[in-house]
């Protein structure tokens, strides 16, 4: 397997960006020609944007993640960044309570309202804010967005590889957001690059944060940061206890901790 991960490094490294993208495309299509049936609520491959891995697989186990960390039935929850509804798909046969979700990409809340418009508690809106790499005509700046929710909503808000993609300014509104509509007593789980003494010394071979954004932050590419950025750990711990969110647990990914039983991500979880 390091083999293979080594192997495919080298050829990003050879292969230009939009050759790249264009075999990857080419791949995705063939797999969409010869597939048979989609499942309901999952896009094409060619048109899938959010991540890698399989898109039910990856979502599944997400989900799997939230009830291992106390997400129920009755719950309200805020999926922050839903792109194409890849977390919101597997919970549409178990909540009951209300699901929000949002996202900058507007193509995948197009999508995910036209899917979900048999589900009721299930709401879906674009977040018309700039990123360089998702939504560069986006009218307003992530670090002056305020999410369209009154105070204290919801039990439950989560995060996928969301921060990771942000920077500082950005990282802080979110979080006193996310702090702002969660109830008191409830729960956020948000994933990270987080950096420490053992994940600077065994970063995975494909993510490697080399350059500094500013004196908190670093990202594996100098001149597109946004593509993936990892943030000092104590930087972290700071900002939660700053918007009044308790760290219960840190779930530290492969990305930093090759032997890790969990996914390539952090996750950090936390309570209001």
């Amino acid at each position: 397997m390091a083999n293979r991960r080594d192997m495919l490094h080298r050829l990003k490294q050879i292969v230009p960006l939009p050759l790249r993208s264009r075999l990857k495309w080419l791949g995705y299509a063939w797999q969409d020609a010869t597939g048979g049936t989609r499942a309901a609520r999952v896009p094409p491959k060619r048109k899938t944007f959010i991540g890698g891995g399989d898109f039910i697989t990856v979502g599944d186990a997400f989900f799997g993640t939230l009830k291992r960390h106390g997400l129920s039935l009755a719950m309200d929850v805020l999926d922050v960044g839903c792109g194409q509804g890849r977390m919101a798909r597997p919970m549409t046969e178990f909540l009951t309570g209300r699901y929000e979700g949002f996202d900058i990409d507007r193509a995948g809340i197009e999508w995910c309202k036209n899917q979900y418009k048999d589900v009721p508690n299930f709401t879906f809106h674009h977040a018309d804010v700039f990123n360089a790499r998702y939504n560069n005509t986006g009218k307003t700046a992530a670090k002056d967005y305020r999410f369209p929710f009154e105070d204290n909503a919801f039990d439950m808000v989560f995060l996928t590889s969301v921060f990771t993609h942000m920077f500082k300014d950005d990282v802080e509104n979110y979080l006193s957001e996310i702090a702002r509509v969660l109830k008191p007593g409830g729960k956020c789980l948000v994933t990270w690059f987080l950096l420490d003494e053992i994940s600077r010394q065994s970063q995975h071979p494909v993510m490697q944060f080399r350059y500094d954004v500013d004196n908190v932050s670093q990202t594996t590419v100098k001149s597109n940061p946004e593509a993936a950025i990892a943030f000092e750990i104590d930087f972290v711990r700071a900002l939660y206890e700053k918007c009044g969110l308790g760290i219960k647990d840190i779930e530290h990914g492969k990305w930093g901790r090759p032997d890790s039983q969990y996914d390539l991500q952090d996750m950090v979880v936390a309570t209001k």
